[in-house]
């Protein structure tokens, strides 16, 4: 059962529709096509760039696989995202001092002015996005994310280990 735009229950046509993971892609993916509108239109990037960008602001310095890790970005993509950054001058890449194997990434001024916009532009998409919810609701559509991405880390930390603990311990 979906819930329809009155908040009344109604039967979907397709089964496959009423899972979580589908209804959770759905709702991200109109949120990332419509943010890539925006940030297309005014930064010439998409959603995934400025997720690369920001984590370089955020973390200056940090190797391929570090952003690999906080961006959750397959590395091949990465790697061309990287490259179009520092095309851009956005990002500048500095052999590792430690391993020449691997490099550093920094943002440049560019770069650092583009996420300091970008992320305007964002909290204001994401404020229209979530206008539908109360405060009260907002809160708790976070809390819920939250905790159910950190028992799906937990659970996943477990199962790589081979510890017992599954989702719902």
């Amino acid at each position: 059962m979906a819930i329809s735009e009155e908040g009344k229950e109604r039967k979907d046509e397709s089964a496959f529709s009423s899972y979580l993971t589908f209804r959770l892609d759905l709702l991200k993916t109109e949120m990332i096509r419509n943010a890539n509108l925006v940030y297309r239109r005014e930064f010439d990037l998409d959603v995934r760039a400025l997720r690369v960008l920001r984590a370089i602001c955020d973390a200056p310095g940090a190797t391929a696989t570090e952003l690999r890790e906080s961006t959750l970005i397959e590395k091949t993509l990465l790697s061309k995202m990287v490259a179009d950054l520092v095309d851009r001058k956005l990002v500048r890449r500095r052999i590792h001092p430690d391993d020449a194997r691997h490099y550093q990434l920094w943002p440049t001024s560019s770069g650092e002015r583009t996420r300091s916009l970008s992320d305007a532009v964002g909290e204001s998409m994401e404020q229209r996005m979530l206008s539908t919810l109360s405060d009260a609701e907002k809160r708790e559509f976070r809390r819920i994310i939250d905790k159910l991405v950190a028992e799906l880390r937990h659970a996943a930390k477990h199962q790589k280990s081979g510890s017992p603990g599954t989702a719902g311990s």
